[in-house]
């Protein structure tokens, strides 16, 4: 089953093709990142598929219906919902009577203490928006978002600029939704975050999709090394082993084949009668991955 199924999507602003015959699929209860460069596509895209922005062309299914069809666009409004980076919440409102305004628009809206408990906003449920921190008016935008019972959630950037405890309360909060068989599309330039949370990320660049996989699988498949390390042993830079560089006073080593070099090492350290000190294993990362993906493109 998927809840988001778009075949051959294209959009012209008259100067050429913003997406150029795009498919995307997202099945149903998983958390999708979107991930791309500024001028990729990625808005666009995500504009079509909440229906706030029309196709050139191409089939698109959201939930069963066409965002693009105003009778099918009202329709999913009521079981969609869209958080954007930056909302506009009412400063002089409470946090109560903002949820219960929002409550209004829908036929079967969740109960608004219960809600508040989902986001951890109960003690302020009384409070003005105006005198809650960052992190508190994010869960407000989550908590807003969760009012209809959304069977799909566009997520963009839920944790820009938000301290630690904040950043990972909607982490966990975003992973309970999918637990609970909510579909979340994400977009979030924090790749540590799409890592953590994504069952699946799809790459775009130039309006077409040049990646699309598991976290790990998209990790596994890159141009990205690990970087193994150890303390200077205080040879000389021509002793050191082959393909090593000596960087702030450590040894580093970049490798796609992690065990083979640090096998290697230990035969070095025993030819040369030294000891590795202080090693180190960092397998690449997603962001890692990406990074190396997007250079390989502009390369070619």
């Amino acid at each position: 089953m998927y809840a988001i199924q778009a075949t051959d999507i294209t959009k012209d602003y008259g100067k050429g093709n913003v997406l150029h015959g795009v498919s995307y699929r997202v099945p149903t209860g998983q958390i999708a990142a979107l991930l791309g460069p500024n001028g990729a596509g990625k808005t666009t895209l995500i504009e079509i598929l909440e229906g706030h922005r029309g196709r050139t062309s191409g089939r698109l299914s959201v939930l069963g219906l066409d965002p693009g069809d105003r009778r099918d666009f009202a329709r999913l409004r009521r079981r969609m919902s869209v958080v954007l980076q930056q909302t506009m919440l009412e400063p002089g409102m409470s946090v109560r009577d903002i949820l219960r305004r929002h409550a209004s628009y829908y036929p079967d809206p969740l109960d608004i203490d219960d809600v508040l408990a989902q986001v951890d906003l109960v003690d302020k449920r009384s409070a003005l928006v105006k005198s809650l921190s960052d992190g508190m008016r994010r869960r407000l935008d989550l908590a807003l978002a969760l009012t209809g019972r959304p069977e799909l959630l566009f997520l963009d950037e839920p944790t820009t600029g938000l301290d630690p405890v904040s950043r990972r309360r909607i982490r966990a909060l975003v992973a309970e939704l999918r637990d609970s068989g909510t579909t979340v599309v994400l977009t979030s330039h924090d790749l540590a975050e799409v890592q953590e949370l994504a069952d699946r990320v799809d790459v775009i660049r130039g309006g077409e999709f040049i990646a699309s996989g598991t976290p790990d699988e998209l990790v596994r498949g890159s141009a990205a090394f690990t970087v193994v390390e150890f303390a200077d042993p205080g040879v000389a830079a021509e002793r050191l082993p082959e393909g090593a560089a000596l960087v702030n006073g450590r040894v580093r080593i970049q490798t796609k084949e992690q065990d083979a070099v640090v096998r290697r090492l230990q035969e070095w350290a025993e030819r040369e009668k030294t000891e590795i000190n202080g090693l180190t294993v960092v397998p690449p990362s997603l962001d890692d991955a990406y990074i190396a993906m997007l250079e390989t493109e502009k390369a070619e």
